[in-house]
């Protein structure tokens, strides 16, 4: 007798549930396109116990005829396609007839369906994939799936699960997706506990609002663009200085799937590389139109990868279409952002480059590419130690020099950083803290209409700005080129971080109701002693949590966001440091105070920056608070070489 057994269709439907069926989610994920494969306009989904104890998707599709509701839950049944060419014009989310089959081999399924010109619903209901009944129902057009005990029978598998408020969690971002790829349609999600997610239809900005109602859409960028090949690309990116830290807000849709493609994502990788830093990622929709012979979606079980034919001409059309959207996005009001924000020297100009071959020119300096631009070690020319002394004049301290110089010394109001409201009522970025924009370019008229914009900064001289985007000052023989953004950013960073060494709590006249995901409630009861022991006051009610004390650095901080940049910032051990947390938000901020490149500056906006920048040891900061170089040195004899007047 032979070795090879033939698996009857229980042990195969069970094997086959282990890739379809991973968790809850992926059980909502595959009703939810069954509806909408069926045409439904309206999905209502109900979870509970994060449903593993039970989920119910009901929709107003076209619903499943009399005769179809047995085969409905045969593997490998189907009714979008009959034959294998039907594959290369698939154009439904469901094809491969596994789904239904799956779920009802590991649960106890009930189905009840409509379908349009019936006189009558039916009802069949199956347990680990076995029919237990069958009878006629009442309902209107469509279908109801409701799944019970999900791995009730397959011990192992339920073991796996997480705590019911993780699921949750899974479920609510398998939803979001479908909302964010299918944004005409009405689609609501709720629990035993009330509404988790409800979307009425509309446009893609509609879904995103709903989806993301904490973002600020108004700081993304509609792209829209049909490349020379037929690709289609279109959706919202988030402006250049609009990022978060981690990838969890970047959805690709491909011809309606949601879906995780390396093409796309390098694409949009490539597009925003010279305008970012580390660890810093753009928010994104974007949805891939591909004509459906050049795309093959029967990559994987569950359908969230798929495979291009000709990579190259997605990549291409992908990074045009955002780069371009980007590069447009330069000259609107809206975000009043310039590309040379980020002191990227190949978008530090808006004037037309001259064709020079810096290689010939520089010999073996290197080209600063995007990871110069990012934190590299090694800056385009040697750094030389930026000790100014001498330059700061012997005994003079910063306030003597300021008095001397008559530069008026402006305290950093951090309101706009903490989610208050600035004193003199301006709502953008530290208008009230902002200290460049109080020196007057009236008392510089002079200056600006001046042959000769040199002028001595100490025992130094600046030979003034170049670009508009770099000062020049010039010491014995050494040239010093800094970027006036990473300078003045430095400035603010340092000023912002001296305040957040405090230890005191403060109590808030009215608690503060703070309402977490399933998800997010399994982290915040981890991370909630390590708060309270650094000066936080919360305690946990149900469905919410009140916080009635914060620590003195948070006091005017919104503490939404500031939860929100918890989570999104929390270290792999759940180890928190509340200091390093808060640095971060004030690097981001620093960033965004900061004049920009492209900004052209007074004589004493100038030396406003260059004063504050040196520290009270006489030394000057070679880097931003992000890591990239603020200062580059050229000594004589660097020009000479250059120039081959030496060698060696």
């Amino acid at each position: 007798m032979g070795r090879i057994n033939l698996l009857g269709p229980g042990v195969f439907n069970m094997i086959s549930a282990g890739e379809v069926v991973e968790r809850p989610s992926s059980v909502v994920k595959e009703l939810v396109e069954n509806s909408i494969d069926a045409g439904a306009t309206e999905i209502s989904v109900f979870i509970e116990d994060g449903g593993i104890r039970r989920i119910s998707v009901s929709d107003n599709g076209s619903g499943i005829l009399k005769d179809d509701m047995r085969a409905a839950f045969l593997p490998h049944a189907t009714s979008k396609l009959c034959e294998i060419a039907d594959l290369d014009t698939i154009a439904t989310l469901g094809f491969r007839g596994e789904a239904l089959a799956s779920i009802a081999s590991v649960s106890e399924v009930t189905l009840v369906s409509r379908a349009d010109g019936a006189y009558a619903a039916r009802k069949i209901r199956l347990e680990a994939g076995k029919v237990t009944e069958e009878s006629e129902d009442s309902r209107a057009k469509g279908t109801s799936v409701t799944v019970e005990n999900l791995f009730f029978n397959t011990p192992a598998r339920l073991k796996f699960l997480k705590k019911a408020s993780t699921e949750q969690g899974y479920v609510e971002d398998a939803v979001e997706k479908i909302v964010l790829a299918n944004p005409s349609l009405k689609i609501t999600l709720t629990s035993e506990k009330g509404v988790l997610l409800a979307h009425d239809g509309g446009n893609l900005a509609d879904a995103m609002a709903d989806v993301y109602p904490h973002l600020d859409m108004s700081r993304f960028i509609a792209v829209d663009r049909v490349s020379s090949s037929g690709v289609r690309v279109s959706g919202y990116v988030s402006a250049v200085d609009y990022t978060a830290p981690t990838r969890s807000r970047q959805t690709v849709i491909v011809n309606g799937r949601v879906v995780e493609n390396d093409t796309v994502s390098a694409a949009v990788d490539k597009a925003y590389r010279d305008y970012l830093v580390k660890r810093t990622f753009p928010m994104y929709v974007l949805d891939v139109i591909v004509p459906f012979d050049e795309v093959d979606v029967n990559v994987h079980p569950a359908k969230a990868e798929v495979r291009f034919r000709n990579k190259n001409a997605v990549f291409g059309a992908v990074f045009r279409a955002v780069d371009e959207a980007i590069k447009a996005s330069f000259g609107s009001e809206k975000h009043g952002f310039s590309p040379v924000s980020t002191g990227s020297a190949d978008a530090a100009s808006t004037y037309e480059q001259t064709a020079i071959d810096t290689a010939a020119l520089f010999g073996d300096m290197p080209e600063n590419t995007s990871s110069d631009r990012l934190g590299a070690k090694e800056n385009p020319v040697r750094d030389l130690p930026f000790n100014l002394g001498s330059l700061r004049g012997i005994g003079v301290s910063r306030a003597g020099r300021a008095a001397e110089k008559r530069i008026p010394s402006y305290e950093i109001d951090g309101a706009h950083l903490y989610g208050g409201t600035p004193a003199d009522g301006k709502d953008d970025l530290y208008d009230d803290a902002y200290a460049l924009s109080k020196i007057s370019e009236d008392e510089d008229k002079d200056f600006a209409n001046s042959s000769n914009t040199r002028f001595r900064l100490f025992d130094g001289e600046v030979v003034g700005q170049v670009f508009d985007t770099y000062l020049i000052v010039e010491r014995a023989d050494v040239v010093y080129v800094i970027d006036q953004h990473a300078a003045h950013e430095r400035v603010l960073y340092d000023k912002l971080s001296a305040s957040l060494s405090s230890e005191f709590s403060q109590s808030l006249l009215i608690p503060y109701k703070l309402r977490l995901s399933g998800a997010e409630e399994e982290y915040f009861d981890k991370i909630m002693p390590a708060l309270n022991d650094m000066g936080f006051a919360i305690e946990k009610k149900p469905g919410s949590y009140l916080v009635y004390a914060v620590p003195e650095p948070v006091v005017r901080m919104n503490i939404e966001k500031f939860v929100a940049a918890l989570f999104e910032n929390m270290l792999d051990d759940g180890e928190l440091k509340l200091t390093d947390l808060l640095k971060d938000v004030v690097c981001r901020d620093a960033c965004r105070a900061a004049i920009k490149g492209g900004e052209h500056l007074s004589r004493r906006q100038i030396e406003y920056v260059l004063s504050n920048l040196i520290d009270e040891e006489g030394n000057l900061p070679q880097k931003c608070p992000h890591g990239r170089p603020a200062v580059v040195a050229l000594t004589k004899r660097d020009f000479e070489k250059m120039f081959m007047r030496v060698v060696g």
